[in-house]
């Protein structure tokens, strides 16, 4: 009765989160809404729903995916038809984005982040499907299953890197394979008694590296240990992961903040690899 009463305590909810994909959204669309007072809306019937003691699961929509889903069943993907259609499909639970209070902007900035990654989830699933058609299932257990490995190896860097009684690592994966970014991915490893990661950034930290090793894709994989700013780094190409002794060269390109301090890059210990 207790997990029943949870349950009817939430709701969930379909949303945009950028001026672009505004456009699919009814309320907003011919209104001339901006983004900015859409988003307030969004974020004050979040705060209204935690009043009443619920809580809103947020859901960021993917525009390639919402239109090919509007298009697969005959329907407009500017209609309120289309849009209230994809929005009743039921997703799991963990992964919805739960709001808890957070200001608007914490909120845009973490459903962007899930926009991201809800995109990447479904280009791997992508090539889940293309690699079943061609090699069977046990090509994505197989893939899955070293991304598990690695999982496990950087869990056990990040408490062995440590003193601390609250160990702490941040792993970052960038991938990409025929031309299309494959994997985005950032998430914290954090262990006290019990060190682990959330089974959400578990699930999709498996499925990206996997997808990854399947695709052939190239790109690099990080682990950042606490606060002292050293980088381990690994490169991704051939389906494997490689000890990188080029992480400036990979990584400053991409912007360094001038008034933080210079990482320093390391090569990453030996990982398990695909067999």
């Amino acid at each position: 009765m207790r997990d029943q009463e949870r349950e009817e305590s939430r709701a969930s909810m379909l949303v945009a989160v950028d001026e672009r994909d505004l456009a699919f959204v009814p309320e907003a669309r011919g209104s001339g809404q901006t983004f900015s007072l859409y988003w307030r809306s969004v974020h004050a019937r979040a705060e209204e729903a935690l009043t009443r003691g619920e809580q809103l699961l947020l859901a960021p929509l993917v525009d390639f995916a919402y239109i090919r889903a509007c298009n697969d069943v005959g329907l407009d993907p500017r209609s309120k038809v289309g849009f209230d259609a994809y929005a009743g499909r039921l997703h799991p639970v963990d992964e919805l984005w739960p709001f808890a209070g957070e200001s608007p902007e914490a909120m845009l900035r973490q459903m962007r982040r899930e926009q991201s990654a809800w995109a990447m989830m479904i280009r791997c699933r992508t090539v889940f499907g293309a690699a079943q058609s061609r090699f069977g299932p046990q090509a994505e257990v197989r893939a899955r299953d070293c991304s598990a490995h690695v999982l496990q190896a950087l869990i056990e860097e990040v408490v062995g890197g440590t003193q601390s009684t609250a160990a702490y690592g941040l792993v970052t994966l960038v991938a990409k394979a025929a031309g299309f970014e494959l994997g985005a991915y950032s998430f914290a490893v954090e262990a006290d008694a019990r060190p682990g990661v959330q089974d959400r950034d578990r699930e999709r930290f498996t499925a990206a590296l996997g997808a990854s090793l399947i695709a052939g894709a190239k790109g690099v994989l990080t682990l950042e240990i606490g606060d002292a700013r050293r980088v381990q780094v690994w490169e991704l190409a051939d389906q494997r992961l490689t000890p990188s002794e080029h992480g400036q060269l990979l990584l400053e390109p991409d912007g360094h903040d001038a008034l933080q301090p210079q990482p320093v890059y390391v090569p990453g210990p030996s990982l398990p690899q695909p067999i």
